[in-house]
């Protein structure tokens, strides 16, 4: 099988840099969980780890794709020679996860809209448009959290540590 190289776009030439690697422990790869760190093998040990997120994963070599160890979620990523993939599970539970979170962004906004059709406000009343609008708003964002929780994407997990290490420095410097 030959190797695709990429090329520059702006001169047409080639960077011989192969586009599909296959996965070993040899090399090194950004982290499927936070999309910050970078995996690299643990020596004497048939996992990677990464050194942002300080998650551990195993590896099947021969599917091209890696497990997280240390969670109780089952996630696995599929590495398809330049970037990682979902691996596709069937989860009944993800389903749910989606309807529950539509669930609760849209059907406060229903009972609000309809309850501004039945009893109309005053002429000339906003707030009727501002409530509804800023419980699509604050429903929307907790769903958006609801899932963000349940499917780990990775901006929402590197932003979580992130956020957890600058609070650690923050409360550092305040106490001394």
């Amino acid at each position: 099988m030959g190797e695709l190289k990429q090329s520059d776009k702006s001169s047409g030439q080639p960077l011989n840099k192969p586009l599909n690697k296959p996965l070993n422990f040899d090399e090194t790869y950004r982290c499927p969980a936070c999309g910050s760190g970078e995996l690299s093998a643990i020596a004497m040990m048939d996992v990677f780890a990464c050194d942002f997120c300080r998650h551990m994963f195993t590896a099947n070599l021969s599917a091209q794709s890696v497990h997280l160890a240390d969670s109780i979620q089952p996630m696995s990523w599929q590495w398809n020679g330049w970037q990682w993939r979902t691996a596709q599970q069937t989860d009944m539970a993800a389903a749910l996860v989606w309807a529950f979170a539509g669930v609760l962004a849209v059907t406060p906004v229903v009972l609000i809209a309809v309850s501004n059709y039945i009893f109309p406000p005053l002429e000339g009343s906003n707030f009727p448009l501002m409530w509804t609008g800023l419980t699509l708003v604050s429903h929307s964002l907790m769903s958006g959290w609801l899932l963000a929780e349940y499917h780990r994407w990775p901006w929402y997990v590197g932003g979580r540590i992130r956020f957890q290490r600058w609070r650690e420095r923050w409360l550092t410097q305040e106490i001394a």
